[in-house]
C-alpha cells in the first residue's frame, strides 16, 4: 500500500499532504491489526487451555466423578451449564454489548470444546469408550451448526478437523472388525465429500470462506493419494467390494445434484464438477480392475497432478484466491521434490544432487515470485 500512495504522489494523481495522510491512515490501520492479531491468539490459546484445564481438572479427580454419579442430575446440569453458560456468555459480550467481541468469540469457541470434553466426561463416567468415531461425529453435529450461525471460521475449522478424525477412526475401526485395509479409496473419498461439500450452491453463496476451506482441505488428501502413486502402484490398492462403490455413487450423485441446484454455472463451476467426476470415475476404475499396466496408470497419475497444480494456480490468479495459490505452490513443492528425489538420487552424485536440486527450487520460487508480480501489474493496469 506505501509503494501504492507513493506511485500515485509521482503520477501526481494525490498531494503530498493527502499522501502523508494515507500513509498515517494506513500505518494506523496495520498497528489496529496487529493487535487484533495478537488479541485473537491470545484469546484462542487461553480458551483451549482453560477448557483442558477444566477437562482435566474434573477427569483427573475421582472424587467428583463419585459425586456425579450419586447425583445423576447434578451431574448433567453441572455439565449442561458450564457449555451453555460459556456460549451464552459469548453471545451476551459479541452481539449484545458489542464491547468485546473478540473476547466473546472465544468464548463461543470455548463452549464448542466443551462439548466435546461433555461428551467425554459422561463416557467416562459411565464406562464408554470415549475414543471412538461416534463421540467426533456427536461432537461434530454439535458444533457445525454454531459454526454456520456465528460464521466462526474457527469452530468450522474444529468441524473439519472433527470429520476428518471421525473418518479416520471409523475406518480404523471396520479394519480392526472386519478386516478391512487403509486403501488409496478412504483419502480420495474424502477429499472428494469435502470438495462437493465446498461446491453447494447455498455455500457457496452465502458462506464463501467456509466454501473456498472444504474445497482447498479435500485437494489435500486427493493430491497426497496420487503423489503417493507416483512412487508406488501396488495391487493392494484395488480391492473390490459394495462397500467401496457405494460412497462412489453417494459421491456423484451428490456432485450431480450440486450441478443441477446451480443457476449460475461459471465455467469455474463446470471445472471443479468435471474434476471430482474424474476422479471418481477413475477410482472406480481402479478398484475394478486388478490389472492396470503399471505405465499408463503412472502417466494418468502424472497428468493428474500437473492439471491440480495448472488449475489451481490459473484460477487462484484469476478469481484472486491467495489461499488457492499458496496451496498451489505447495503442491507444486513437493511434486518437484518428490520426483527429483525419486529420480535423482540414484542417478547424480550426491553434491551434484544437492547442488542441482537446490538450483531448481531456488528458479522455481523466482519464477513464481516473478509471475506473481506481473499479474499483480496487470490487475493494477486494469483498475486504473
Amino acid at each position: 500500500m506505501e509503494k501504492q500512495i507513493t506511485r500515485w504522489l509521482e503520477k501526481g494523481l494525490i498531494t503530498k499532504e493527502k499522501a502523508l495522510e494515507l500513509l498515517t491512515d494506513h500505518k494506523e490501520e496495520a498497528q489496529k491489526k496487529r493487535k487484533i492479531r495478537s488479541q485473537i491468539a491470545l484469546y484462542t490459546i487461553g480458551s483451549i487451555l482453560v477448557g483442558l484445564g477444566v477437562i482435566s481438572f474434573i477427569a483427573a479427580n475421582d472424587w467428583i466423578i463419585q459425586l456425579f454419579l450419586k447425583f445423576d442430575l447434578l451431574k448433567i446440569l453441572a455439565i449442561f451449564a458450564a457449555t451453555t453458560g460459556t456460549l451464552y456468555g459469548g453471545y451476551k459480550l459479541t452481539y449484545e454489548h458489542k464491547k468485546y467481541p473478540r473476547l466473546g468469540n472465544t468464548l463461543i469457541f470455548l463452549s464448542t470444546i466443551l462439548i466435546g470434553g461433555t461428551y467425554a466426561l459422561i463416557g467416562q463416567i459411565y464406562h464408554l469408550n470415549a475414543n471412538n468415531s461416534s463421540l467426533m461425529f456427536l461432537w461434530l453435529i454439535s458444533v457445525l451448526p454454531l459454526a454456520y450461525i456465528f460464521r466462526s471460521k474457527a469452530i468450522n475449522a474444529l468441524s473439519l478437523i472433527l470429520f476428518i478424525l471421525g473418518v479416520i477412526f471409523y475406518y480404523m475401526e471396520l479394519s480392526f472388525d472386519s478386516g478391512y485395509t487403509w486403501t488409496i479409496f478412504i483419502p480420495v473419498a474424502l477429499g472428494s465429500f469435502l470438495y462437493c461439500l465446498g461446491n453447494v450452491p447455498p455455500i457457496q453463496k452465502n458462506y464463501d470462506d467456509f466454501s473456498l476451506t472444504y474445497k482447498l482441505t479435500g485437494l489435500v488428501p486427493i493430491f497426497i493419494t496420487l503423489l503417493i502413486l507416483t512412487c508406488s502402484i501396488e495391487d493392494s490398492y484395488k480391492l473390490i467390494s459394495i462397500n467401496y462403490f457405494l460412497p462412489i455413487a453417494f459421491l456423484m450423485v451428490f456432485n450431480l445434484v450440486n450441478l443441477l441446484l446451480e443457476k449460475n454455472k461459471t465455467r469455474l463451476f463446470k471445472i471443479e464438477t468435471g474434476f471430482i467426476f474424474t476422479i471418481l470415475i477413475l477410482l472406480s476404475v481402479v478398484l475394478m480392475a486388478p490389472a492396470i499396466p503399471s505405465v499408463p496408470a503412472l502417466i494418468l497419475v502424472h497428468a493428474l497432478i500437473i492439471s491440480m497444480i495448472a488449475a489451481g494456480f490459473t484460477f487462484g490468479y484469476e478469481f484472486e484466491k491467495v489461499r488457492l495459490v499458496d496451496l498451489s505452490t505447495t503442491f507444486l513443492m513437493l511434486y518437484v521434490i518428490t520426483i527429483y528425489c525419486r529420480w535423482g538420487w540414484s542417478f547424480f552424485d550426491k553434491a551434484l544432487f544437492f547442488l542441482l536440486g537446490g538450483a531448481l527450487l531456488i528458479g522455481l520460487g523466482f519464477f513464481l515470485e516473478k509471475k506473481k508480480k506481473t499479474l499483480i501489474k496487470e490487475n493494477k493496469g486494469e483498475e486504473q
